[in-house]
């Protein structure tokens, strides 16, 4: 075989094969060329020289000398260049301490020297990395060292020719046997980095599939891991069970029949293996994973929890195996998967939606995270029977004894219909607020929580928000139903009215400004209910609130027994029961149709239920009861001295000289100021308690109208 390419000079790029030793100079060299370095220099330079300039690498193109356009693709030998004029003996000694010797000596144009091994089997390259790579570890297995004065830039210089200093002396030494390059060559291989552009970035597991399913001859003994060994399975020729080693991005061969030493993946599985195994990669990493421009939100575990960058960083690094790396487009699948989910699953808020399914939603024309996870307990699939022969008799039994009067029942299983079926069906629709008043220990929490709110999927203890106003809402507005248990406001006006004006905003303008520490903030709805349980006394009673024309549709009151009809069992006993029996209750409920005294409501669902009694005691109660009563005697007295009127007419501050007019009300009515009245009335108007309305008069002052009880005006 040709162990050496030689050009005339270092001028022209082509190449002929020939052995340097066989070369006879066509002109004379010489003295100024042999011992001036400038001058030898030129002459190398020159177009016309016709020398011999030689190297033992071969180019992918033969005739071509190597270079950045021609890469080397094979090392037929090595060639040691010298710049110090070493005694022969000296030289002589060095060659026999070396366990690798040369096959030639030769004496430079300079006088130097220079040592050649030649290879009985040339070592394939492919690149100019590699063979560098090669080259420089050649320096120690050949032991180079053991003379001074190696160019040791010259010697791992691809590209570099040397000047035949036509005075060479064979060693008496073989080439290289092959049994011993190929060792060095595999050791290089292994140690030796090779790019593989993007195909460095693929798990292992996925590649060994895809072969498995490409090459039926596939075989590879034990894991196929990275620096593990096995046949090149994807040559035929080959048979030798351990030629392969596994790098990054590819498979090392030093099989005798492989026309290089590198296979990467895309060379074995096709150009679209990798890009495809890319992308699949990174939209498996990156599948429900969003970006709120503060927070990442992934579904962990069937639940979105929020991320900081660093966590999502280890999420793509040792769940995902992203490459943190840079591809061959100068970006890293890790830095592609951010830039995935910063432009395409980017969305304006994350924050609970009750009653709609999970993920990303359109709300208000804004795409937003919905990460509600609470889910209505499923019902039983056949139809149910009410009583004690049925499958829930507890629940029929504890709900047939609860309330005061029997008429009750039908509407609060309406309600709880209405409510159930929005948490069933993810359908958010609003509904009353629940009052649940009656003795203790008859069970109105356990109804309230355990039946209702664990029925529509969660609850809470609502308490700390309602009643106090706290500022932190989101563990709230995660659940469909809140409950408040023997609780009352402050006995100020304010704190009262800020409870009151809650329950009418929970159900009828259902938005809140979701706050939640270290989150952003997000606007939501809340389409879920209110249920408040509380003793009969006037006390406790008082959280109600004044009820009128604007909160009497959007509140149920229901009167409970003032002492249980049945035995409770333990607390954990009543949670079996309750696991046990609301699947079939939830399936009677499904089914139920409530009479027709109840009924149907377009916007609530079914028409609100004020039981007569709490109702009648929740006006007596009102901040304007007091007020009430005295507007009720004047009226009766002036009516009485005025037979013929239909009603009594007049503006507040007439209202207030008339009431005070009586010796009876003078001290009274000191103690009230003129803006209270026209709030007192105002309630009193909207209670219904007697016939009154106002309309303006002269210079836009308000005039009330208030009618003999008995006019049909």
């Amino acid at each position: 075989m040709n162990h050496f390419f030689a050009a005339e000079n270092l001028v022209t790029r082509t190449v002929a094969p020939g052995d340097p030793w066989d070369f006879q100079p066509l002109e004379t060299i010489t003295a100024q060329i042999r011992g001036d370095k400038e001058a030898r220099q030129d002459w190398y330079q020159n177009t016309a020289t016709k020398h011999n300039f030689y190297t033992g690498l071969e180019g992918h193109i033969p005739n071509q000398r190597v270079g950045k356009e021609n890469p080397p693709r094979l090392i037929h030998a090595f060639a040691a260049d010298y710049d110090i004029k070493v005694p022969a003996d000296r030289i002589a000694e060095a060659i026999k301490v070396m366990e690798i010797k040369p096959t030639y000596f030769e004496t430079s144009l300079g006088g130097n020297f220079r040592l050649v091994w030649l290879l009985e089997t040339s070592i394939p390259v492919e690149s100019r990395d590699f063979c560098t790579f090669i080259l420089q570890r050649a320096h120690d297995w050949l032991r180079l060292g053991l003379l001074p004065g190696l160019d040791k830039k010259a010697f791992e210089e691809t590209s570099r020719l040397y000047a035949n200093g036509c005075s060479w002396e064979p060693t008496g030494e073989p080439p290289i046997p092959s049994a011993v390059s190929q060792a060095f060559f595999v050791e290089a291989g292994k140690a030796f980095r090779f790019t593989a552009g993007d195909d460095d970035q693929v798990p292992l597991d996925l590649v060994e599939k895809a072969l498995r399913e490409k090459y039926p001859t596939f075989d590879w003994p034990g894991s196929f891991d990275k620096d593990s060994q096995g046949p090149s399975f994807w040559i035929p020729e080959s048979v030798s069970p351990q030629s392969a080693i596994v790098k990054a991005g590819g498979l090392f061969t030093f099989s005798a029949h492989a026309t290089k030493p590198f296979y990467s993946w895309t060379d074995l599985l096709g150009p679209g293996f990798t890009s495809k195994i890319q992308s699949d990669s990174i939209a498996k990493a990156t599948a429900d994973i969003h970006w709120d421009s503060k927070s990442f939100w992934r579904r962990i575990n069937g639940t979105y929890a929020p991320l900081a960058a660093p966590e999502l960083t280890s999420y793509f690094k040792v769940s995902c195996r992203l490459a943190t790396k840079a591809g061959q487009s100068g970006i890293s699948p890790m830095e592609a998967a951010f830039d995935h989910i910063y432009n395409h699953q980017r969305v304006v808020g994350a924050a609970p939606f009750i009653f709609r399914p999970s993920g990303v939603i359109l709300y208000n024309k804004e795409r937003k995270l919905n990460t509600y996870t609470g889910e209505a307990v499923k019902p039983a699939a056949e139809t149910q029977l009410w009583g004690p022969k049925g499958n829930f008799p507890f629940f029929s039994t504890l709900l047939d004894c609860f309330f005061a009067t029997e008429e009750q029942l039908a509407h609060f299983l309406a309600w709880f219909k209405h409510f159930y079926g929005c948490a069933l069906n993810l359908d958010p629709q609003p509904g009353q607020n629940l009052f649940l008043l009656g003795g203790a220990g008859i069970g109105k929490t356990f109804v309230n929580r355990e039946v209702i709110g664990y029925a529509v999927g969660g609850f809470a203890d609502a308490s700390e928000f309602i009643i106090n106003g706290s500022p932190f809402n989101s563990e709230y507005l995660s659940v469909p139903h809140w409950s408040i248990d023997d609780d009352s406001p402050s006995s100020s006006l304010q704190a009262q009215s800020r409870v009151q004006a809650m329950f009418k905003k929970v159900a009828a303008n259902q938005q809140f400004m979701r706050n939640a520490k270290y989150e952003k903030g997000c606007m939501v709805p809340w389409d879920g209910r209110i249920g408040c349980t509380t003793n009969l006394d006037f006390v406790s009673s008082r959280i109600i609130g004044p009820l009128d024309n604007s909160s009497l549709d959007k509140t149920n009151l229901f009167r409970c027994h003032a002492i249980s009809k049945i035995k409770f069992p333990s607390r954990n006993e009543l949670i079996k029961l309750r696991d046990a029996e609301m699947p079939y209750l939830l399936r009677w409920l499904v089914d139920y149709v409530p009479p027709d005294r109840v009924v149907p409501d377009p916007r609530y669902g079914y028409e609100a239920f004020h039981e007569k009694t709490l109702l009648d005691r929740n006006q007596q109660g009102s901040h304007s009861a007091s007020f009430k009563e005295l507007m009720i005697e004047f009226l009766m007295q002036w009516f009485q001295e005025n037979p013929g009127e239909d009603f009594f007419e007049g503006t507040v501050t007439t209202l207030l000289r008339s009431l005070m007019a009586t010796n009876c009300n003078e001290l009274i009515m000191r103690s009230i100021r003129p803006e209270q009245v026209s709030r007192f009335l105002e309630q009193i108007q909207r209670e219904g308690s007697f016939k009154t309305e106002d309309h303006p008069g002269p210079h836009n002052i308000r005039i009330w109208k208030f009618y003999r009880h008995d006019s049909t005006t």
